[in-house]
């Protein structure tokens, strides 16, 4: 995941580099996707952004034709061939237009001056002190020259991690929440002293079934009133309205449980942007857009029944970003999604938050820890209503004394045991039938457990190196 300064000077020729990549590895649908965010991000004139559209939907067309196969190989060939020059051409002209009407604003250089001679007091402007560097500068802001929403979002930001502005970037700010629940059969409480959610960071929840998680999801959303605490929203009231009603048009919340629609989606669609006030051609545009960008197209005129709940979940994806919300919450995404589709829904979800000219923060609850540890940026576990670890997924066991495995193999505990009295471990937990969690010395890595099995011909059916895993935190 790149860093904070790495995405703020990232430059439309670095994703002209990866779309251009996405072919060449034959990725075309990805890349075609690719281009509707770099549209997004960098074109200047906002209908390359639905020009972008086209390419999605010709790729889709090809698709469909190379299954019934209506068209001969080498006409299918050709037209894949004539879709991926028209992207690469279509990218550069984003990236020609873009530095051409939106090039950095040059410096102003004063004119060479005779070093013997005394700076002129008749010109101030051209004089050489720090000063009038100061003017200089004055003088290029006051020629306003014009910048892309891209360009004002990159400088404003640039400048606030300059001046160390840190507020300027968290959306969600909680201090000291609890939540109680007191019955008959059970006394709860969820407990959570800080927490800070930044742009363009995704956040996941992680933790046992009926430790709070999705508590403390709908209280940050707003669906669940805190026992005590404060929540604040820095980057969501900034305006002079600063209702809570402002703050919630900002939010785009998935639950678990998805209620019921009547009618097709994309009149769900449309009917969601228009309550938030995007009307008439462009409310057209951005509902085809987001249909396309998250591969809902074929399904636009399907109704609730006719449609897997992956495609619910990912419908529900649509309804909440066509807003184009800046703070995503989502319970459990990946609940209904099988394997392929829960890795192309994480992909959305980082390229979501990275976003150079729509930045998200994306908070999440997840039972598929290792999906959501390839493209988080921090981790919570909580156990039992509390918070166990709180920080960077790469700050997590930094400081560790022991490397942690996970292993699945024919072998009772004792068996294995024998056979790692040739290595440093130094506990053995069952975790299901012949699946094992394995702490050893730090100076054993992977290549030493997965040679030992075979120098002794024994085959593991699964390895994992959890070391750096919060799976470490979940105790049997």
């Amino acid at each position: 995941m790149p860093a904070e300064s790495e995405k703020l000077n990232r430059q439309p020729e670095d994703f002209q580099q990866e779309i251009q990549k996405l072919i060449q590895d034959n990725q075309l649908d990805l890349a075609t996707k690719r281009v509707m965010d770099f549209a997004d991000d960098f074109a200047v004139y906002k209908k390359r952004k639905y020009e972008a559209i086209d390419f999605q939907r010709r790729y889709t067309e090809l698709r469909e034709d190379k299954r019934k196969s209506s068209s001969s190989e080498e006409t299918i060939r050709e037209k894949f061939s004539g879709l991926t020059f028209s992207v690469l051409e279509f990218v550069d002209l984003i990236v020609e237009e873009y530095r051409k009407d939106y090039s950095p604003i040059p410096t102003l250089v004063p004119p060479q001056e005779d070093k013997n001679k005394p700076p002129s007091k008749s010109n101030p402007k051209y004089n050489t002190t720090n000063g009038n560097k100061k003017h200089l500068d004055q003088e290029n802001t006051e020629k306003n020259i014009p910048q892309t929403p891209l360009e004002k979002i990159k400088a404003s930001r640039k400048k606030q991690k300059q001046s160390n502005i840190e507020s300027s970037n968290v959306v969600a700010n909680v201090r000291n929440i609890t939540k109680k629940y007191s019955g008959k059969l059970t006394d709860f409480q969820l407990s959570v002293s800080e927490l800070e959610l930044k742009f363009g960071e995704i956040t996941s929840l992680v933790g046992e079934n009926g430790n709070g998680k999705t508590t403390l999801l709908r209280i940050i959303a707003g669906e669940l009133k805190e026992t005590s605490g404060i929540i604040k929203y820095p980057a969501l009231t900034k305006s002079k309205d600063k209702s809570w009603y402002k703050i919630k048009q900002q939010i785009g919340y998935v639950p678990q449980e998805l209620p019921k629609w009547t009618g097709t989606l994309v009149d769900n669609l449309h009917f969601a942007a228009a309550i938030h006030g995007i009307r008439g051609e462009e409310n057209e545009d951005e509902v085809d857009f987001i249909l396309w960008r998250l591969g809902l197209d074929k399904y636009r005129n399907a109704t609730w029944n006719e449609i897997s709940g992956g495609f619910k979940m990912r419908f529900a994806l649509a309804k909440a970003l066509v807003c184009n919300p800046r703070f995503l919450i989502l319970d459990e995404p990946l609940a209904n999604l099988d394997v392929n589709t829960q890795l192309l829904f994480l992909q959305d979800l980082r390229y979501l938050a990275d976003s150079l000219a729509h930045p998200k923060t994306i908070l999440l609850t997840s039972q598929h820890l290792y999906e959501v540890e390839s493209i988080t940026d921090n981790i919570i576990f909580i156990k039992e209503g509390a918070v166990i670890y709180n920080g960077n997924l790469e700050d997590f066991c930094k400081d560790r004394e022991e490397n942690a495995f996970e292993l699945g193999c024919n072998l009772s505990k004792n068996e294995l045991m024998d056979l790692l009295e040739e290595i440093s471990y130094t506990e053995i937990e069952i975790v299901g039938h012949n699946q094992y969690i394995i702490n050893a010395s730090k100076n054993i890595g992977s290549n030493d457990f997965i040679k030992l099995f075979i120098n002794h011909d024994i085959t593991l059916k699964y390895f994992r190196d959890i070391s750096k895993s919060t799976r470490r935190l979940f105790k049997t």
